[in-house]
């Protein structure tokens, strides 16, 4: 039902089966015992907790992973990672709940698990997937950083105890309505924590198929428009891009040689065989796929080479010495984060004009959009002959995506919803707060 435009009341969740973005759910393990020292404090909503009057955002971690550099080559990780030091730069205040040597940079750090408790779940959670394989694989499986993080990412154990855990602490820390924000990074994940509370919850980054929340944030207007076809247009969904610090990603404008880059989950879906077509048109040319998943089916030239997934500043060394970058997903990608860490580093991206690559790649500009063997053959042609000013992609994308400037636009998003619950009047309020957003 489409929101009326009235000094709406606070959001109401709409709880759905507990599963995660781009995961089916498996079956709920039993309920995991709370440890003896998380204590369930209710503080009245109302009640102010220290002396703090801020904004305060409780950014909640993903749970199969850790928010540190280690596992910043998921993308929903890596949101997270800089997601802090961005909004405290509009004069916020960040709680992060996650796990045991997290570094979210937030001015509170809640551990909702311990390093070893976190590593255990993991393979209690990873039996529930694979009930036929032993303890000594699945460890060498999970910690095998070339297999595809995201297989945890389900209900499980680990969710399951990562939610009980989550639910304590928010009762504990969330103050009111009018002044808190719980920042929801990864879809309906957080339900069984969420369900019943009175919190003012947004999710900050659709870039997944299940969006549940009344208040939304998507990261591309493709991605919100596949979901206008099962629901109305709502004034308090919002479309923010990714957001990224700039300065990690350094401009490269001479690569030393010509090499084309492919990075991310190696598998059709993302085109990987498709590179394998256009390898075959320039022997001389060295291809590399980089990223998680299994190489094998792919390195069928001598061209093409493997490299394991990079995190840190290991990205930009990578993406900056590339003559081009090639990104020919088979699907609609929500944002595609890869494309504009390479634009940052001035590398042209090439790839099919389908979701937010639309966008995101400027066509002739900054890459290429390509829909047959011919069209991608062309593009690498151009990016070997340098017909690219990768200054100019560079600078495009810092003064786009640059994560101080999408500051202003959560600012406003933000500040925007909290109006439907701290009595200025939601829709009918005179108060704009568009200024933010004026060049």
């Amino acid at each position: 039902m489409q929101t009326s435009p009235v000094a709406l009341p606070p959001s109401k969740l709409v709880v759905k089966e507990a599963s995660v973005p781009c995961s089916p759910p498996c079956q709920s393990p039993p309920q995991a015992k709370l440890a003896s020292d998380l204590v369930v404090r209710c503080v009245p909503h109302l009640a102010l907790i220290g002396s703090s009057n801020k904004i305060r955002l409780h950014l909640l971690g993903i749970p199969h992973t850790i928010t540190n550099d280690t596992f910043s080559h998921c993308a929903f990780t890596g949101k997270v990672l800089r997601f802090s030091k961005m909004m405290q730069s509009r004069g916020y205040e960040v709680y992060h709940y996650g796990i045991e040597t997290s570094t979210s940079g937030a001015d509170k750090q809640i551990n909702l698990l311990s390093k070893k408790e976190w590593e255990n779940k993991r393979i209690e959670s990873y039996q529930l997937l694979h009930p036929e394989m032993s303890i000594d694989l699945i460890t060498k499986k999970i910690n095998d950083h070339t297999s595809f993080i995201g297989d945890l990412g389900r209900l499980n154990h680990l969710y399951t105890l990562f939610n009980e855990r989550l639910r304590v602490m928010l009762q504990k820390y969330y103050r009111s309505t009018t002044t808190d924000i719980v920042c929801i990074p990864f879809g309906p994940a957080y339900n069984l924590a969420l369900d019943g509370l009175n919190l003012l919850t947004i999710e900050t980054g659709i870039g997944y198929n299940n969006a549940f929340a009344d208040f939304r944030i998507y990261e591309s207007y493709s991605k919100l428009f596949a979901d206008l076809h099962v629901n109305e247009l709502r004034n308090y969904w919002f479309v923010i891009p990714n957001y990224y610090d700039t300065k990690e990603f350094i401009l490269n404008e001479t690569p030393p040689t010509k090499k084309i880059g492919f990075f991310g989950r190696i598998t059709e879906s993302k085109g990987c065989h498709i590179i394998c077509e256009i390898a075959k048109q320039f022997p001389l040319v060295e291809f590399v796929l980089c990223g998680q998943g299994d190489p094998e089916p792919f390195l069928n030239s001598p061209n093409i080479k493997y490299q394991p997934p990079i995190t840190g500043k290991d990205r930009s060394d990578y993406l900056g010495s590339l003559t081009a970058l090639i990104a020919p997903s088979q699907y609609s990608e929500a944002f595609c984060g890869v494309n504009i860490e390479a634009q940052l580093c001035g590398t042209p991206v090439i790839t099919h004009p389908s979701g937010a690559l639309v966008d995101t790649v400027e066509n002739f500009k900054t890459g290429v959009h390509c829909r047959t063997l011919g069209d991608f053959c062309y593009a690498i042609q151009m990016a070997l002959d340098d017909k690219f000013d990768r200054k100019y992609i560079r600078e495009r994308a810092e003064k786009k995506y640059d994560m101080y400037e999408i500051a202003k636009q959560y600012d406003y998003t933000f500040k925007t919803i909290l109006d439907l619950h701290n009595g200025n009047g939601g829709w009918y309020s005179k108060e704009s707060y568009l200024p933010y957003l004026h060049p």
